[in-house]
């Protein structure tokens, strides 16, 4: 875990309550995708993806540990995908100009998650 996502654990921050479970990896086991909030306006600012493989024991085997007003969910696929703010000048905090989304697959001969796409999509809602 970075130094940033421990102390910003340590002054308020928190793991997120709404863990997502699918099998990410093709293993036949559901892995959990975990998220971090730094506990004030920065948002989710890290996301996990926990594996038990073939084993017993839980081990990462994704991390971003560098992000800023995150969302994190799940696509058909089954694939993993974060999007974070893109500002303009002028954009409220709570009302950025798009979305960058960035969406990750699992290659089970490197065992990694690759970037599969990546595209800015228009705010919703």
């Amino acid at each position: 875990m970075a130094h940033s996502v421990k102390v910003t654990l340590k002054k308020g921050g928190f793991v997120s309550s709404d863990v997502e479970f699918a099998d990410l990896t093709g293993e036949g086991k559901d892995d959990a995708i975990v998220t971090v909030d730094s506990g004030g306006a920065a948002g989710i600012i890290a996301v996990y993806v926990f594996s038990a493989g073939s084993g017993k024991d839980l081990e990462v085997v994704y991390r971003n540990q560098r992000l800023y007003r995150a969302a994190a969910r799940v696509n058909p696929g089954p694939a993993l995908v974060y999007s974070v703010p893109q500002y303009k000048d002028g954009d409220e905090l709570c009302c950025p100009s798009a979305y960058r989304e960035t969406e990750l697959k699992w290659n089970a001969k490197t065992k990694r998650f690759g970037v599969a796409q990546r595209r800015t999509v228009a705010p919703t809602g």
